[in-house]
């Protein structure tokens, strides 16, 4: 009798321990839904960053979702990280210009066209050249008539792009064929109904194909001249030209 009395008991408190420890399992668990910890796991394609950093400033980039950057002491880091350029490559030229992603100057093409239809003229003293420039839905047509207006870009204020051949398809030379023989410092001038100016080449590089983004907005006033590179079919040089100023 003694013994099945101690079992029973033994029993007893091994039960009212188990409901205690379910109970304070529950409690933990609510808490934790209630006020999650900063240890909680950040989701994929968010980067979290709670702490101040001065010294050693990291610049968090994600593909997708939410970004959580911690005060700065120093700013101007990230805001340059944050700047649209530096967002992606820009593959879609006609995403360029829309109206939600830019906020420098921009032209629209009927307050720059001339009277005889084109957009204005492009000349290079270097190159001997003085095209018009076309715009139309057939970039192939304008070319072949003489320069091409990337319709995704400004005709006027901010960045102008522009497109020609550097052989024609008949196997003649093209507008551009001698782009590539630019360099900093010459001379391009841009005449529209609006006005002329002039502009300074200010870089000669090579990119690829794909890579847009040197038409992308620009506050000051610039040219962009795009042409193939013979024998590249994935590359193109790009000049880029900057409005010569009276300071």
């Amino acid at each position: 009798m003694r013994v099945f009395i101690s079992t029973h008991k033994k029993k007893l408190v091994i039960a009212a321990v188990i409901i205690l420890l379910a109970s304070f399992a529950v409690a933990l668990y609510v808490n934790y839904k209630i006020n999650p910890t900063q240890s909680e796991a950040v989701p994929q394609g968010r980067i979290h960053d709670a702490g101040v950093f001065a010294d050693d400033v990291k610049i968090h980039d994600s593909t997708e979702g939410e970004i959580i950057i911690g005060v700065a002491a120093d700013t101007t880091a990230i805001e340059a990280a944050s700047a649209p350029k530096a967002m992606k490559l820009i593959t879609d030229p006609d995403s360029i210009w829309a109206e939600d992603t830019y906020a420098g100057g921009h032209t629209p093409v009927e307050k720059a066209k001339m009277t005889d239809g084109s957009i204005g003229v492009l000349t290079v003293d270097k190159l001997k050249i003085s095209v018009n420039v076309y715009e139309s839905p057939d970039t192939m047509e304008d070319m072949d008539k003489g320069i091409a207006h990337f319709a995704s870009t400004s005709a006027w204020d901010g960045n102008v792009g522009f497109s020609a051949h550097n052989v024609n398809f008949d196997g003649s030379d093209g507008y551009f064929k001698n782009l590539h023989t630019l360099k900093n410092g010459d001379l391009i001038h841009y005449k529209t109904a609006l006005g002329e100016r002039s502009y300074t080449v200010t870089s000669v590089s090579t990119i690829a194909a794909s890579d847009w983004s040197s038409l992308y907005y620009e506050d000051s006033n610039q040219l962009t001249l795009i042409t193939c590179i013979s024998g590249q079919a994935d590359k193109r040089l790009c000049v880029k030209a900057s409005e010569q100023t009276s300071e």
